[in-house]
């Protein structure tokens, strides 16, 4: 398992995706998909929680797991998709995952996806 935290402000967006694809590749484990996932629940942290978040990248049997926390206790909204170019983030997540879901923390909550390896 490895870890990093980034400060709110959309330039730790790219910075999070960077480090999320050299730590799966550390783990010799690198989606096709893991720069968008982390991008996305990234820029979620940013815009929506306006807290500093945390990038976790694991390996496990089903495959890379990356997570999300932030210090916001409010859950993820998935909202309808619409024809503007915001709210589509989390049916990105979804339509890319093999499993995603929301956890609640001490003093926010994480938001995970599971990746497959192959």
């Amino acid at each position: 398992m490895v870890s990093e935290s980034f400060t709110p402000s959309p330039s730790e967006i790219g910075a999070a995706r960077h480090f999320a694809l050299a730590a799966a590749e550390h783990l010799g484990c690198c989606p096709a998909d893991l720069g968008l996932v982390v991008s996305e629940l990234a820029t979620n942290a940013c815009v929506h929680a306006r807290s500093p978040f945390t990038v976790t990248v694991e390996r496990h049997d089903a495959g890379l797991f990356v997570e999300v926390a932030d210090d916001d206790p409010a859950p993820v909204a998935v909202r309808p998709l619409t024809r503007g170019p915001s709210g589509r983030g989390m049916h990105i997540v979804a339509a890319v995952a093999k499993d995603w879901g929301m956890s609640p923390g001490e003093a926010g909550k994480s938001v995970w996806a599971v990746l497959d390896c192959s």
